[in-house]
């Protein structure tokens, strides 16, 4: 994985960010390291060497979720949650329990490096959508999409 340790924030990212109503202009990218998330109730990445340097940094594999995986899971396994599940643990036990039994392979957030600022606004989008579905289906939140 290339080390972008202290990177700011793209041009594209920014701009689209600020269209959903995201201050990303003083946002620096800082490495994980060892022990960081020993204790993470939840671990989201974008791709999969996000997911893969987030368990070395000591997330629990069963709670690290690509965002786009987690999202999908949540859309799909719409029915109530089973009787007990009223802790975020459980849910994501849940969820994790649940996240093959689609049949579908997880997949990266769409890389928007290079693209156009509608390609990145798409990928802000997706990334949006992810969230909304997570906040609704985790946290009961009544979440309103920005964008």
């Amino acid at each position: 994985m290339l080390d972008q340790r202290g990177a700011a924030a793209l041009p594209g990212a920014v701009h689209a960010a600020a269209a959903f109503g995201i201050d990303l202009s003083h946002h620096h990218a800082r490495q994980l390291f060892e022990g960081a998330l020993g204790d993470a109730d939840l671990t989201l990445g974008f791709e999969p060497a996000h997911l893969s340097a987030a368990v070395a940094a000591g997330a629990s594999p069963a709670r690290s979720f690509l965002l786009t995986e987690l999202s999908q899971v949540l859309e799909f396994d719409v029915l109530p949650w089973p009787a007990g599940s009223d802790s975020l643990e459980s849910r994501i036990a849940h969820a994790h329990a649940r996240r093959y039994a689609g049949g579908w392979l997880p997949r990266a957030v769409s890389d928007p490096v290079g693209g156009s600022d509608r390609v990145f606004m798409e990928t802000f989008d997706e990334i949006d959508r992810a969230v909304a579905v997570i906040g609704a289906r985790l946290f009961g939140a009544s979440v309103v999409r920005t964008g």
